[in-house]
């Protein structure tokens, strides 16, 4: 019996890590194909994921969503920060700041 439920255990972490691997590599290009789209540069060609939580979906189902940090460049020289928002393999939200405002007194 604990041989049975080492490998249901064993079978749960190793699904979530392909999980995890899989919407990463939606997340990166989804921050790829957006910067482009915008005409920025992704920096670093990679995603960070900082949170896991779990969420209900709009049918009832419940699936993880997942938070990544990445970077972007408008000018080549300042690094700005996006967030990519998953749920389940899907990109549900991408925010960016794209507008850079810089802060001299006109005195």
């Amino acid at each position: 019996m604990q041989q049975l439920l080492l490998l249901f255990i064993l079978f749960i972490v190793t699904a979530y890590w392909i999980d995890s691997v899989q919407v990463k590599e939606i997340a990166k290009r989804a921050g790829a194909h957006i910067c482009k789209k915008h005409g920025v540069q992704f920096l670093d060609n990679t995603v960070i994921k900082q949170k896991t939580s779990i969420k209900k979906h709009p049918s009832n189902l419940i699936q993880l969503q997942r938070t990544y940090t990445f970077e972007y460049s408008i000018d080549g020289e300042k690094r700005n920060s996006g967030i990519i928002i998953t749920g389940g393999h899907h990109i549900h939200e991408i925010q960016m700041n794209l507008h850079t405002f810089d802060n001299q007194d006109d005195a």
